[in-house]
């Protein structure tokens, strides 16, 4: 089930690529604005959080999103990160997106107290994806005894809430902000 979301889930930023870099046939879109998947990282066990050196046992649903693909670039929400991606965000990372992504990501932290990053110890979170010029992220939110992570999706809809991330994908294929409209403050 999660291979088949993930699959569709691909397919649905490409087209929105496509139909947004067509506006000009004559010029090809510039490479920055075309997504990319890289390809997957050798198997990946375990999932770094924001406190450096602190990983979680991989979930099954990660694990089938890990051998999908590594980073992938203008996915849902930002840029979703590779487990390589996540361990280079406990330093100061030489790859430009990424210390951008940092950056937005601390600027989130210090000065939104809403932000999960202001809310949760940084062993309960990993970034999942994010973006290099806006705050759409998605972080992971650890609990115990739950076998998948809850995903903490932010973007210009403001947050939204969802039990893991079959719950996100089907969300994002059928355009369902239901997510966005429930607060967990009230």
């Amino acid at each position: 089930m999660i291979d088949d979301l993930l699959r569709r889930a691909a397919a649905k930023t490409d087209t929105i690529a496509n139909d947004l870099n067509a506006a000009d046939p004559a010029q090809p879109p510039p490479e920055w604005v075309v997504p990319v998947r890289f390809n997957p990282e050798p198997f990946v066990d375990q999932v770094p959080t924001l406190a450096k050196g602190v990983c979680r046992p991989v979930s099954p649903m990660l694990r089938a999103r890990f051998q999908a693909f590594g980073r992938w670039r203008l996915a849902t929400h930002g840029h979703w990160l590779s487990s390589a991606d996540m361990v280079a965000l406990w330093d100061e990372p030489a790859d430009p997106l990424l210390r951008e992504i940092r950056e937005m990501r601390e600027a989130a932290e210090e000065n939104w107290p809403n932000d999960a990053s202001a809310l949760f110890r940084p062993e309960r979170l990993s970034l999942f994806a994010g973006n290099d010029v806006s705050n759409d992220k998605i972080y992971l939110l650890w609990l115990d005894c739950a076998d998948e992570p809850e995903l903490w999706v932010y973007d210009s809809n403001g947050e939204g809430r969802y039990s893991d991330l079959a719950a996100y994908l089907t969300a994002y294929l059928c355009d369902d902000l239901t997510a966005f409209e429930r607060s967990w403050r009230a």
